[in-house]
């Protein structure tokens, strides 16, 4: 037969089309999100006209992408109005727990780039900006340092921290107290989460002096300004604190261009011996075959295999590596080993 419903090929091809269409609400999604139209429902339920009068949109456009945000679970009708559903109101509202609007404004930040992925195969610059045109620099890296908590307190940092273990750290401490240097740290998100599995464990989160900005509003958030402190450093001209017990590198370590064989040298100094090296990051197969979410990311930013990765950590001087992948949603993989 020439038309057949169901064989793989056809699995295939509806497979293909169908991730073409999951893109686009993901887009209609952003651009609510930046609309605050989610904010606005938070108050009271709203027609499509009533919400576009108030948020200065288009009404039919508007209650286009209601219908769209109602398909993905995340408004409902309410009569003629529309109403935010539990899902949004746990995820896409500014003082949950899980929210997800920064993390949501980074990946619009950087649409321009996969707009014009054709220019980047034939090896020019295209759409590789990182900040599109008319959102100010202040603004994306924002975006994307918050977007980075948004992704740790939806389940990643509570994963993180049951693939590390620092018990064989603490019986041979003299002290009592164990220190972790969190370099690029970023929001501090991952060292707070450490830090609350282990009460006797402190942290210094490392990073540019504006991102140290937004971390320290974030740790006072999580209320772990006493154990989780900041200082403002460059991973290229400073080193990494003295006689840490543990290091996290977490999404540092983005492929060979990242100077992982400096980042990892300046680590090692920086321990007491028997310490614990802690490593998260988008890592590919060893034949560089998948899986899917790190390959996406060595399109844009970069990464390792596998095996790539795991001889950069010996060459510097750690042995004993741990590979403890990560679940699929996060797209990423634990490695631990010691100094």
């Amino acid at each position: 037969m020439i038309f057949e419903k169901d064989s793989d090929e056809i699995r295939w091809a509806a497979e293909l089309f169908e991730n073409g269409w999951h893109a686009r609400a993901q887009r209609a999604l952003e651009a609510a999100s930046s609309a605050g139209v989610f904010e606005r429902l938070a108050k009271e339920p709203a027609t499509a006209k009533r919400l576009a009068e108030d948020l200065g949109l288009d009404p039919t456009a508007a209650e286009k992408v209601l219908i769209v945000l109602a398909a993905m679970g995340l408004v409902d009708r309410d009569g003629h109005a529309w109403r935010l559903t539990p899902k949004a109101e746990a995820t896409l509202l500014p003082d949950a727990p899980c929210y997800q609007g920064n993390m949501l404004a980074h990946t619009a930040d950087v649409w321009a780039f996969w707009s014009d992925l054709e220019s980047a195969l034939h090896g020019e610059k295209g759409g590789w900006v990182f900040d599109p045109a008319g959102r100010p620099p202040v603004r994306s890296h924002r975006n994307f340092i918050l977007g980075m908590h948004n992704v740790a307190m939806a389940g990643r940092a509570a994963e993180l921290v049951e693939r590390v273990d620092l018990s064989e750290i603490r019986t041979r401490s003299t002290t009592g107290r164990l220190t972790l240097m969190d370099v690029g740290g970023g929001p501090g998100t991952y060292a707070a989460a450490l830090c609350e599995r282990y009460p006797d464990l402190t942290a210094t989160v490392m990073d540019l002096p504006e991102t140290i900005e937004i971390a320290r509003g974030v740790i006072e958030k999580l209320g772990m300004s006493d154990r989780v402190r900041t200082v403002a450093g460059d991973w290229n001209e400073d080193e990494f604190g003295e006689d840490n017990d543990a290091v996290l590198l977490s999404s540092v370590l983005h492929g060979p261009t990242s100077a992982a064989e400096m980042k990892l040298e300046k680590a090692r100094r920086s321990m007491k011996p028997g310490g614990l090296l802690i490593v998260q990051d988008f890592v590919m197969n060893a034949e560089k075959t998948g899986p899917l979410i790190p390959a996406v990311f060595n399109v844009m930013v970069g990464a390792f295999s596998l095996t790539e990765l795991a001889d950069r950590i010996a060459a510097a001087g750690f042995s004993g590596l741990q590979v403890k992948p990560m679940p699929r949603y996060a797209g990423t993989t634990v490695l631990t080993a010691v100094r």
